[in-house]
This record gives structure tokens, C-alpha cells and sequence, in this order.
């Protein structure tokens, strides 16, 4: 029994490692401008990254970078849901100046009231991002 556990724990420790390592290796082809192999990569992750907060925030910078702004503001909202990170309001606050909502974008990087401003996009939103 405790045998059983232990190799379904370390399974789990590697699946886990496994993954971070990968989206490391992405975000690190994303800094070397990698942006093709970057992208093509992350196409090949299969839907159990869904829900990892980090392959949502990769894929919102690609989308920024290839400037679907819109589709990266969504990808954000729903790693929010999972976890609260502060690139996801970097994030968003970059593409709000972007689209020159600059009191949005001033309050999304405001570390005292970013919390409270992502509740309120989400309140405004018409929360296909929970969908």
C-alpha cells in the first residue's frame, strides 16, 4: 500500500516537473525570439495544460506578441481564475495601454488596487471566460 503511494506520488512529482520543464524551455524560446517554435510548441501541449496558469500566460503573450489583444485580455481572465499572478496584471495592464485604456491600464499595474481592479473587469466582462 504505502509502496502504491509512493510510485503514484513520484509519478506525479515527474508528470509535474515534466511540464514546468517544457514551459520553461517555451518561455525561454519566447525570449530568444524564438516565436515560430515558440508557438508551435505550445500548440502541441494537449488540453491537461488548460488549467496551468503558467501555459496561459504563455499563450497570452504570444497573442500579444501576434497582437490578438483581445484573445490574450481573455486567455489572462482565465488564468486568473486558476491563480493570482503578478505578470497576469503586467500582462493585462501592457495590452490596456495598448488600447489606449490608460486609466484601466494605471490601475491594473497600481500593485494597492490591481486585485480590485481585475474584479471589476471581470464584473464588466460578459464572463465568456468562465464559459
Amino acid at each position: 500500500m504505502v509502496e502504491r503511494i509512493q510510485r503514484e506520488n513520484s509519478t506525479e512529482f515527474f508528470k509535474n516537473y515534466s511540464k514546468m520543464s517544457e514551459l520553461k524551455n517555451i518561455r525561454k524560446l519566447i525570449e530568444n525570439k524564438k516565436l515560430g517554435e515558440a508557438d508551435l510548441a505550445l500548440r502541441k501541449l494537449d488540453s491537461e495544460y488548460l488549467e496551468n496558469t503558467e501555459y496561459l500566460i504563455l499563450r497570452a503573450i504570444m497573442f500579444k506578441i501576434q497582437k490578438n489583444y483581445y484573445l490574450s485580455i481573455d486567455t489572462l481572465l482565465i488564468a486568473s481564475e486558476f491563480e493570482e499572478k503578478e505578470e497576469i496584471y503586467r500582462l493585462l495592464s501592457e495590452i490596456y495601454s495598448y488600447l489606449e485604456n490608460n486609466e484601466l491600464a494605471k490601475k491594473l499595474s497600481d500593485k494597492k488596487i490591481a486585485h480590485s481592479a481585475l474584479a471589476e473587469l471581470k464584473n464588466e466582462m460578459s464572463g465568456i471566460y468562465r464559459k
